[in-house]
């Protein structure tokens, strides 16, 4: 479509909803103009490395999408399942299409951390960033030798459940000592959280679980189990998630962590 009969239908179409007492069509156009206006004021300067300038040539596929930015939105796919089991991920650097990470948490040190590293990290880049080489993690960086004796604190891990019974979309609520817990099966992997809405506490096993969210039966709260936050409103507390292991079939989850 050229531009002229582009600027002819626009214009037609806000007339339209104007005339059918629409206040949508004031709000698209106004929409469209704190968009493109300080944009296109960036590029009329010759400002094309800006933010603003260049999300706004990335909209019309006129920029190239900037690789950093690339890989931050594939790790954003693997966080919660790294979350979930303690850990965390760190974006160091971006160069040549090899990404340098930091795994921090209970990653460190643990022998499941290169089973992360091939299972999430590399297949999720490799789907959602096109120019993937290779990944390099990189080792925490070191406190005083004092401050680490006084951090450490390794993950205890008790059996919980079989993997059996928490197969695919289902849900198994356990309890070890004080601590209540509830594990969930979803997209083949296992996760677990605290049993408990954040609300006031009241378990959340009567819950319904779609894809990776439950929502809690007593006040439709929606968390997702992967990383405990809060998906109908993200501003309110979510819920801490709990390591989990997979030895022989058996789940264990970390009980001196969650």
């Amino acid at each position: 479509m050229d531009f002229d009969r582009a600027v002819a239908q626009l214009d037609t179409l806000v007339q339209t909803l104007e005339r059918d007492g629409d206040e949508r069509a004031l709000e698209l156009l106004q929409l469209i103009d704190a968009i493109h206006r300080p944009a296109l004021e960036l590029i009329a300067r010759g400002e094309l490395e800006h933010s603003v300038a260049r999300a706004l040539l990335t909209m019309y596929d006129l920029a190239p999408i900037d690789d950093q930015l690339q890989v931050e939105e594939a790790l954003d796919q693997v966080r919660p399942y790294i979350q979930s089991h303690g850990g965390d991920v760190e974006l160091l650097d971006v160069e040549g299409g090899v990404v340098h990470v930091r795994l921090s948490g209970s990653c460190i040190g643990c022998a499941g951390s290169a089973m992360t590293l091939k299972r999430g990290i590399e297949e999720v880049l490799l789907e959602h960033y096109a120019g993937f080489r290779e990944l390099i993690p990189h080792e925490p960086e070191q406190a005083s030798p004092l401050l680490q004796i006084q951090n450490l604190k390794r993950p205890v891990f008790v059996e919980a459940a079989t993997v059996d019974e928490v197969a695919e979309g289902h849900l198994k609520a356990v309890v070890l000592g004080e601590l209540s817990i509830l594990i969930a099966g979803v997209g083949g992997e296992v996760y677990a959280l605290k049993n408990g809405c954040a609300l006031d506490g009241l378990p959340l096993e009567g819950g319904r679980l779609t894809g990776n969210v439950v929502v809690c039966p007593w006040h439709n709260c929606a968390y997702d189990v992967r990383s405990g936050k809060r998906v109908d409103d993200p501003a309110e507390a979510g819920l801490a998630v709990v390591p989990v292991s997979i030895e022989d079939g058996r789940v264990r989850v970390a009980v001196n962590v969650a």
